[in-house]
């Protein structure tokens, strides 16, 4: 798709004149990383990153406290976990919701600390904001999440970050702002949890994004391009 929006604004290119090399995520990144020792028997839902331009955990507090009301067993079988600066606006969602006891706010972390929570959590939670300027937005979480290789909650709109965590495999995704939505799929995750069968990513779509592989697709552009001059 971004191919294709390059040459759409760019009339004078060829489709063959562009190659796209994406984003990835460092295997070398994940090699010392030990998960740290399960402390409970909740699921842990994680999100590492900041907040910015329409990037909330408010839809998703906002289906947990529906959870909280009509499930309530089974909201408190679950944890939210918050890796990053997690924002005063967060916090008084939190409290209005009165959620403080489901929610963690870790704070920054190191980078390797940050993966060891990651490699840690049972699930991951990514959301981006609707809107058209969303359609070509990849944030580079999404790979470093593809290299966990732990299941995804995406809250997403149409567009390239939704169809490459489609591919992905392991993704449960809904629309960003739809509460009820998100409420039903954290009650099938819990429900996947409880059976052990969290669905497992598919390991070659994984490895397209392992920087080794896109290294080697880069160098062997410039070797054609080196060769053809």
């Amino acid at each position: 798709l971004i191919k294709e929006d390059l040459i759409k604004s760019h009339p004078f290119l060829k489709f063959n004149d562009v190659d796209i090399i994406p984003h990835g995520f460092d295997p070398a990144d994940f090699e010392d990383i030990v998960p740290l020792e399960k402390e409970t028997h909740k699921l842990i839902i994680t999100y590492s990153g900041i907040f910015y331009e329409g990037i909330t955990p408010k839809f998703l507090l906002k289906a947990f406290k529906k959870l909280t009301l009509e499930n309530p067993d089974i909201a408190l079988n679950i944890k939210l976990q918050f890796i990053g600066h997690f924002k005063k606006e967060n916090h008084k969602i939190v409290t209005k919701l009165k959620l403080e006891n489901f929610v963690e706010d870790v704070g920054y972390l190191s980078h390797k600390e940050a993966l060891t929570r990651l490699i840690s959590s049972d699930i991951l939670w990514i959301m981006l904001p609707q809107g058209d300027r969303m359609f070509n937005v990849t944030p580079g979480k999404i790979f470093e999440y593809f290299g966990t290789k732990k299941p995804i909650i995406a809250n997403l709109p149409e567009g390239i970050s939704k169809n490459l965590i489609k591919e992905y495999g392991a993704s449960f995704i809904t629309k960003p702002n739809d509460v009820d939505e998100i409420k039903n799929t954290l009650l099938k995750c819990h429900e996947l949890y409880l059976k052990g069968k969290l669905p497992k990513p598919n390991d070659e779509f994984v490895n397209r994004y392992n920087r080794i592989n896109l290294t080697e697709q880069l160098v062997k552009i410039f070797q054609f391009y080196l060769k053809t001059e």
